[in-house]
């Protein structure tokens, strides 16, 4: 209650040292231009530092009402250690934790490259207008540089089906009464290994369709794992400050954890089946709720109904649900992070995919930090990109190998061609350093993570490097397959054509010689 309170005040004379500051002043000038410090650091220097949070990421209940410019109290100024030295510990330890994030986020997208102008697919993400929590930015912001899966129709007119969304749509999007758009999104591409130019949209730096031969999947590991870098070292500029978004240090091994698809310690209570909540009791420590499943019916008859179902939740987690609401597969009955592997079972992998995206995205944006949806969801369309093999039919793979999808697909089309008969396979949802680990390419496997055993297993089984992606490129010293060295991107051709005048200037040098 003292903290909410406290927290309460913070605010409000945030707001007045914000209002009373001069628009045309120099600090002013820094804050709102993004160049350097935030409103948080003028609240601390002008207005008060405010509560702190000691080294475990509790927060302090004595609050510190002196501004820097008043000067501390020598208790407020013994409090403020704990941020000061939390700072400097967090520079050290987890700036190399958040490097180490951007390499293994590089290493499972870096042969997803721009191969292609158009998929043909039909299919697209959903992309709703935000919420109350307004996480991923305006209705706006998320559709702009987006190309359509399907029409959208508005009063000035409809917008056709590959229709390439830029600012002007989008705002009209927005001020319109449309509640959904389902744009072209790389988790729904049917390119073998990369992404096409209309699932991608537009390059975020120069706002043009993004050219073939384009690294989307370095550049996505880089717009994503670099802000984590940053957030590391915010600790040591906020001085330990507690903050609505909480410590990034909590943050990041959050992300890591999503990335990673782990476990979390205390999972939130998810609804294995349909039904309604028939029972909220509180058994000892523990709350149990009961629901009981939906009757399914099939024609004229209807199937027995089925045993409740029992949960029993942990008092750490608050519960989100009331008897006598009615409950969807894979709803969640308490609050807390789900465990992916759980979600991705009971809902399905389009509401798993959205999950892993707007948990990353609401830890970022809570540290003032915004990155573009399409890199999420390269990383997101890799982690999804396995499958394990169930029944090998005639392909000679083995049954529980795991490959991936578009390798499954050219198997069983081969095998269709053969009249033979085809290979069953599971959906898997894997965290990034396993996609990495069973990559078909055993040159990327192995300058990864386990040399010596990926080696000697590359060695035994007699495997065969197809040369596809980028590092693997890199160690046999070969140009990469992406930019200059994409045959049909404009870069390959800008080169082609100075190489063509280089050869041309030389030719005339050698005329005037003779």
């Amino acid at each position: 209650m003292t903290i909410e309170i406290w927290s309460k005040l913070s605010n409000e004379l945030r707001k007045h040292v914000v209002g009373s500051l001069d628009t045309h002043g120099p600090v002013h000038d820094m804050i709102s231009s993004g160049a350097r410090g935030s409103v948080v650091q003028l609240h601390q220097m002008a207005g008060m530092k405010g509560l702190i949070t000691n080294p475990r990421g509790e927060i302090i209940e004595f609050p510190i009402t002196s501004s820097l410019k008043e000067g501390l109290t020598p208790v407020e100024y013994f409090i403020s250690t704990h941020g000061a030295r939390k700072g400097l510990a967090d520079t050290a330890l987890n700036t190399a934790r958040a490097g180490y994030l951007t390499r293994r986020l590089f290493d499972v997208a870096h042969d997803v490259v721009v191969l292609e102008g158009d998929c043909g697919t039909k299919e697209g993400v959903l992309i709703l207008r935000p919420g109350k929590e307004n996480i991923g930015g305006s209705f706006s912001e998320r559709i702009v540089g987006r190309v359509l899966a399907e029409g959208v129709n508005l009063s000035s007119g409809a917008l056709k089906r590959g229709t390439l969304i830029m600012h002007d749509a989008a705002n009209v999007v927005e001020s319109s009464d449309v509640k959904e758009v389902i744009v072209r999104s790389p988790m729904t591409c049917r390119v073998a290994r990369g992404v096409c130019q209309q699932c991608y949209g537009v390059d975020m730096t120069t706002w043009e369709m993004v050219d073939v031969g384009e690294a989307v999947g370095v550049i996505a590991a880089q717009a994503i794992g670099e802000p984590g870098t940053q957030l590391t070292m915010r600790t040591f500029h906020s001085g330990g400050v507690a903050t609505v978004g909480g410590d990034i240090t909590m943050g990041l091994p959050r992300v890591e954890e999503v990335f990673e698809s782990r476990t979390p310690k205390a999972p939130a209570t998810l609804s294995r089946v349909s039904g309604t909540i028939s029972e909220v009791v509180r058994e000892g420590t523990e709350t149990i709720i009961r629901v009981l499943p939906d009757v399914i019916s099939e024609g004229k008859t209807a199937k027995a109904v089925k045993k409740e179902t029992e949960y029993s939740v942990s008092p750490l987690r608050a519960i989100l649900v009331k008897e006598g609401a009615h409950v969807e597969k894979g709803d969640f009955l308490t609050d807390g992070s789900a465990n992916l592997e759980e979600l991705f079972l009971f809902s399905g992998k389009e509401r798993a995919q959205e999950y892993i995206i707007n948990e990353i995205t609401r830890i970022y944006e809570l540290q003032g930090v915004t990155t573009a949806r399409k890199h999420l969801e390269i990383i997101v369309k890799q982690m999804f990109s396995r499958v394990s093999v169930t029944h090998s039919g005639d392909t000679g793979v083995s049954a529980g190998e795991i490959i991936s999808d578009f390798e499954y697909d050219r198997i069983n089309a081969t095998q269709k061609e053969a009249s033979g008969e085809s290979a069953k396979a599971k959906q898997l949802l894997l965290g990034i350093t396993e996609v990495s680990l069973t990559r078909a390419s055993f040159l990327s496997s192995i300058s990864f993570q386990n040399t010596p055993r990926k080696l000697a297993e590359a060695a035994v089984s007699g495997a065969v490097d197809r040369l596809v992606g980028l590092k693997e490129n890199v160690i046999v010293g070969r140009l990469i397959p992406a930019g200059t060295g994409f045959p049909g991107s404009k870069k390959h051709e800008m080169i082609k054509e100075m190489e063509r005048e280089f050869a041309d200037t030389a030719s005339m040098e050698e005329g005037k010689r003779e």
